[in-house]
Order: structure tokens, then sequence, then C-alpha cells
């Protein structure tokens, strides 16, 4: 472990197996730096637009957004709204268009759009357009001197997922790995992983934490990719898959070349665990803040949805309970999400950072009716 002053990083990178606490964690990192004034931002897995990864996005090179727009010139006046464009690539969320514009997209400009997915991209064509994300967020970042980033699931989760559903070889995908890492040196990132010894119990704790259902599901959902084709099928196949995944993240964390610092979380003393985080990366840590949320039920009219608020917990919209923690006296930070809200005029503002649950949309306003 090498010591950093929080400073004289811009990055903080959480990884490990799922159920190791990245999500939890990446909220902890968070509330104790902003507590002690600094800026942060934290780009959660399912960010929505994500900056680094990619959820429901269609992706073109320059040449062809060119061509689409030439067309389906019909659409110009949306996509130029909501598409990103990089250096050599250009990128649209496919959940805006859902969101807010379903009704001025006929289904043959939608269907042709679809086409672009980015999540059947080839893998070298998959690495052209993930470093031109990592390039534009480094320099995003570099822009922005008054925030910190904290990012989950990034570095190696979602590469090896990538990696591994097409059984790319291993020293491929640190390869590739190390060459985000170049990009992101000059923000002087620092790396958190989490893990346990025996990956078995990780994936055991997975099993009886989402259920054997959960991991059914996952199977379920990534079943034709290349992976799968030699393996029985079923839970067990993802629980194969997440025994590769284990070894593959042992790999990457030795070879990455940042500051880092490994946590092995099996006794679940978790105090002693946040303490060597804040120590790794310079911070101390700041007591809780006493602040109430006004319990009540509040809906959105237009979309129909409701957050119920009873005692510093919220149901959202999904039927999830969630804790909230105080961030000022009408703030509240929304466990296990980058999602704030915002308690003023007898009703509540979401702010925070959007993901890709249409409920959390920064700006969103809910009514109090209860």
């Amino acid at each position: 472990m090498e010591k950093v002053g929080i400073m004289d990083s811009r990055l903080i990178l959480l990884e490990g197996m799922p159920s190791t606490g990245k999500t939890t964690n990446s909220r902890f990192i968070q509330i104790q730096l902003e507590r002690q004034g600094i800026g942060t931002e934290w780009i959660h897995e399912i960010a929505m637009p994500h900056p680094v990864l990619f959820f429901d996005e269609v992706g073109f090179t320059k040449d062809e957004y060119r061509h689409f727009i030439k067309e389906y010139p019909a659409a110009v006046g949306i996509l130029d709204k909501i598409a990103i464009a990089r250096e050599n690539t250009v990128t649209v969320d496919l959940n805006l268009i859902q969101w807010y514009y379903k009704d001025e997209f006929d289904q043959g400009t939608y269907q042709a759009l679809s086409q672009f997915d980015t999540w059947e991209f080839p893998i070298e064509k998959y690495k052209l357009f993930a470093l031109d994300k990592w390039n534009y967020f480094t320099r995003q970042v570099l822009h922005n001197e008054s925030k910190v980033y904290i990012v989950d699931s990034a570095i190696f989760q979602y590469q090896i997922f990538r990696f591994l559903f097409e059984n790319r070889p291993c020293e491929e995908l640190q390869d590739f790995v190390s060459e985000i890492g170049d990009i992101i040196k000059p923000l002087h990132p620092s790396l958190v992983f989490l893990y346990r010894e025996n990956a078995e119990a990780t994936i055991d704790y997975l099993e009886k934490d989402r259920g054997t259902s959960y991991l059914e599901y996952l199977y379920q959902r990534d079943k034709n990719q290349p992976y799968y084709q030699d393996k029985p099928g079923g839970a067990e196949s993802f629980k194969q898959f997440l025994r590769d995944y284990s070894r593959m993240t042992n790999l990457l964390f030795h070879s990455f070349a940042g500051n880092k610092i490994s946590l092995e979380i099996s006794k679940g003393n978790w105090i002693d665990l946040e303490d060597e985080m804040l120590s790794f990366l310079g911070i101390g840590r700041t007591p809780d803040i006493e602040a109430c949320a006004p319990n009540g039920i509040y809906k959105n009219r237009e979309l129909g949805y409701s957050i119920k608020v009873e005692n510093l917990s919220i149901v959202d919209p999904d039927g999830a309970e969630r804790k909230l923690i105080p961030k000022k006296h009408n703030e509240f930070y929304v466990d296990w999400l980058p999602v704030i809200l915002r308690f003023e005029n007898g009703g509540i503002v979401v702010a925070g950072s959007q993901i890709c649950d249409r409920w959390s949309a920064t700006g969103m306003k809910y009514d109090k009716v209860e």
C-alpha cells in the first residue's frame, strides 16, 4: 500500500468481484470527501450516460455518423441534442430517446439506430470506442479541477465481462487495461481492491444474498456469448464465470501500475477496513450529520412514480428500500446510489448523478401527497 494525499488523486477506482462492497464503499468515500469540503462525483456502474462504459448505447465512427444522419435526416435534430462526439467516435444513449423522444422517432429509424448497439461490437471495434471514451473522460476531469471522481466496476469488471465473454486471452485483457492505465495516469488514480481470499466464499455470499434465481438470470441474459458455449448451463455456469473472473481480477490488480490497496473482507470488520481506505487516501473520518427527512409519500404526477419516506429510509419507485444518509439539513444521500434527494417547497427534487432508472433523472420533482 502506498499512501497518497487525496488532492494528488483526481480519480478513485473501486474494483472486486460482485458482492464485495464496491458500491457501498464508493458511497462511503464520497460522503467522507464531501464532509471535508472536497467536491466529488461518483460515477456509478449504471450511470447514464456513462462516461467510460457502454450500457444501452449506440456508437458510430465519425464517418458512420455522417452517413447515418444523411440517410435519416429527420433524426438529425434529436441526435445532435443528445449525441456525444469525441475525437474518433459518437455515442447516443438509447434511454434518452426512450424517455424523451420516443414519439418523434419512427420505428424504421429506431431499428436502424439499434444496429449500432455497442454491446454487439467485435472486440477490436469495442477497444477503439472504449479508449476514445477514456481519453475524453480524462480530458474532462483534468479540465474540471474542482472535483475528485469515484468510479466503480469500470477498469476491471466491465472489461473482464467483455473479454471473458469472447474467450479472449488474459494477456490481451491485461494489455488493454494497461492502455487504459496509461490514459488515466495524469489523474494519479488510486485503486481500492476489495476481495475474499477464497473466491468460493464470495460466490456463496452472492447466491445467499441475491438468490440462485439471480445467478440463473445472469446466465440466461448472456448464455449466447461464446464463453458459455461449452458450459453445461444455468447458475453453475455463471459460478464458473465468477471463478474465472476472480482469477483475472487478481492478475489485473497485481499488474496495475498506479497507487493501490487491497482489502480482504472475509471477516466483515468494515470499520477497520474503512479506516484503512481513508488512511490510504490521506483523509480522516468525519462523523455523521444529524438531520431528519420529512416523512410521507411523494409522487411525480407526470410519470406516476412514488417515493415513500419514513424514518431516514425510502421505498423507491421500483419497490427497493434504501437508507437515507444526511448531507445537509434538507439534502440526503440515497444508499447504494449516486442519487441525492433535496427536500424543498414541500416536495423532493432529485439531484446528484443519474442512473439508468428513470425515476432518478436529475431535476425530477416529486410532490408530497400524503
